[in-house]
């Protein structure tokens, strides 16, 4: 298998990111994950909300996870407009749901939670659309950068304050079609 850094273009330097998490568990995190939900909705319909972009690949092998339940999938793209150093910015939908969520499990599907800022406005939204129920997956949590009081129900995997790449995350959008998952050792 030929080295995934040099998917990157040569203006990056490859020797700056070191793998991190390998696609072997990856796959096993994202199996427990699909059988927790599994058993905790079994027999149900769930919705599952994917936050664009970096959910996108965790998102399809989650669902093929899930089993005895029928699952709908929407997406919702978010952005942080006027973000600088002293300000966090405001938070903006690019792309809204377009499920009706009234009296339906929902389940919020991040890549990772850091911050919470986007996650907390996401939730706060979806709750004025009266679900049943509603919780938030994630595959990997960074919760030393929480800037906000919101955790994850259902976590794959608590990283370290690391800026990582790979499996729908990415730096400058290089680096989502990564198998497996790296670290930036060096900040640009």
């Amino acid at each position: 298998m030929s080295d995934e850094k040099n998917k990157f273009p040569s203006t990056f330097v490859s020797s700056q990111f070191v793998k991190y998490i390998d696609s072997k568990e990856i796959k096993g995190i994202v199996e427990a994950l699909g059988n927790n939900l599994s058993q905790k909705y079994a027999g149900q319909d769930l919705v599952l909300i994917g936050v664009l972009k970096g959910s996108m690949v965790f998102l399809a092998d989650l669902v093929r996870e899930i089993k005895g339940v029928k699952v709908y999938v929407d997406f919702v793209k978010l952005q942080a407009v006027g973000r600088g150093k002293e300000n966090h910015g405001t938070i903006c939908i690019s792309k809204d749901y377009t499920t009706n969520l009234l009296d339906r499990n929902v389940v919020i599907v991040e890549e990772i939670v850091d911050t919470g800022r986007a996650l907390s406005f996401l939730k706060k939204r979806i709750q004025l659309s009266s679900p049943r129920s509603l919780e938030v997956v994630t595959l990997f949590d960074k919760p030393y950068k929480r800037t906000v009081n919101i955790q994850p129900d259902i976590t794959g995997k608590k990283i370290d304050d690391q800026f990582i790449v790979g499996y729908g995350m990415d730096l400058e959008d290089f680096g989502r079609n990564f198998e497996q998952v790296y670290y930036l050792r060096y900040p640009n």
